[in-house]
């Protein structure tokens, strides 16, 4: 009777092995590019934008719709509502995102304030947080001024 050589692979063991080398091979080779879209985003330089604002009232918030490029996976504008307050002539250009579940928020000429309709968040002129649920005040975007012109960027001045 001959022995076998402990060693040696036999036909089943050696078709298992192929089979999970094979379907690792595949694993990586699709897992590659799956990963990278997911991940692409993170590295991936968010483009300063700038846009123009038309004239702007004093002492009385105005919005306005500026059109951004969005940063995910499209190529397509994302419409942003901003309300741009000017007082004495400095300008604070506030996003119309509530801080406490992203409602959008109006201003209110009869209160003189910003109100959140969905769970009753109001903010003042200068976008402080004065009654309501929201924990932070109105995110206000980066702008600047070009003689008389301002000009708001895709950016807020400080992580929300």
């Amino acid at each position: 009777m001959a022995h076998r050589d402990p060693r040696r692979l036999s036909r089943r063991q050696f078709d298992l092995l192929g089979t999970q080398v094979a379907g690792a091979v595949a694993a990586v080779l699709l897992g590659i590019p799956i990963v990278g879209f997911l991940i692409s985003p993170l590295f991936r330089r968010e483009e300063a934008v700038w846009r123009k604002v038309s004239a702007v009232p004093e002492a009385q918030p105005t919005k306005f719709e500026v059109s951004f490029p969005q940063q995910a996976w499209t190529t397509s504008d994302i419409k942003a509502a901003v309300y741009v307050v000017k007082r004495n002539g400095s300008y604070k250009v506030f996003s119309n995102v509530c801080t406490h579940m992203q409602c959008p928020v109006r201003w209110e000429s009869a209160l003189s304030q910003f109100l959140c309709p969905c769970h009753g968040g109001l903010y003042d002129m200068n976008g402080a947080n004065v009654g309501g649920p929201p924990p932070k005040p109105l995110p206000q975007f980066v702008h600047r001024i070009d003689g008389t012109t301002l000009y708001v960027q895709n950016r807020f001045t400080e992580t929300i």
